[in-house]
């Protein structure tokens, strides 16, 4: 039987992405057999590449490692025990690969946190760092992000790009995240500033006339479309 399994997303799957962590995750057929045992530290998009190949399947398990080697060694290890219905789907149940995956955990001293246990974690910190960016706003302390959005918005118009004033937030929460994450900060600092707001085109980037003379430029090509607080580049399964 296929577990109910809650993914991370939006917030907390850049938490995840953030702190570094990779999932040694179980995914099985709708009848619990049979089933994969792979690693990734993003399950959305691993989910999306599975079901591609196998529609009806779905992850009903993860245990989260410190790094991709731990959580390769794990996996490799089950992957090797246990028999095979082809070269990637396991002969076994899901419950029976996870019994294995803790086994072997635990014979190499590689410690795992449950899924379960680590999302509670990530949404509780997430938790935190939305209170503070409200009581920073309440105390007036946001006021230099609130005249950078308004300020970054003049400089937008004519760029067909656009952002939300509720994108631009999500954009802060998440770069406060990874700050709290790698510096150990919890603070909505103007230091964000320029990682909150992304980098406009010159006005001569956006001239036709150059456009030709430009692409030979060593500069970025400029943004187009609307900018979303999950814009980033995405992790490698």
């Amino acid at each position: 039987m296929v577990i109910e399994f809650d993914l991370p997303r939006g917030a907390e799957r850049g938490y995840f992405i953030a702190f570094g962590v990779v999932a040694v995750y179980i995914a099985t057929a709708p009848r619990g057999e049979p089933c994969v045992v792979a690693v990734t530290r993003d399950l959305g998009k691993s989910l999306t590449a599975l079901q591609r190949k196998w529609p009806d399947w779905d992850i009903s398990c993860a245990y989260w490692v410190r790094d991709r080697a731990r959580a390769q060694a794990l996996a490799s290890e089950v992957n090797r025990v246990l028999p095979h219905v082809d070269k990637v789907r396991l002969l076994v149940r899901g419950e029976d690969a996870a019994r294995l995956i803790v086994k072997a955990a635990v014979e190499r001293g590689i410690s795992l946190t449950g899924h379960n246990a680590a999302i509670a974690r990530v949404r509780d910190a997430i938790a935190e760092i939305e209170r503070r960016i409200s009581d920073a706003n309440g105390r007036g302390e946001l006021a230099w992000f609130n005249a950078a959005y308004r300020q970054w918005r003049l400089r937008a118009k004519g760029t067909g790009i656009s952002m939300s004033y509720h994108a631009a937030r999500a954009r802060l929460r998440n770069e406060a995240i990874k700050q709290l994450i790698l510096q150990g900060v919890n603070s909505t600092r103007t230091d964000l500033e320029r990682r909150v707001f992304p980098r406009l085109p010159n006005a001569s980037n956006r001239n036709d006339v150059d456009k030709l003379d430009k692409q030979g430029s060593s500069s970025p090509a400029p943004l187009r479309g609307e900018v979303r607080a999950d814009d980033e580049t995405p992790a490698k399964a």
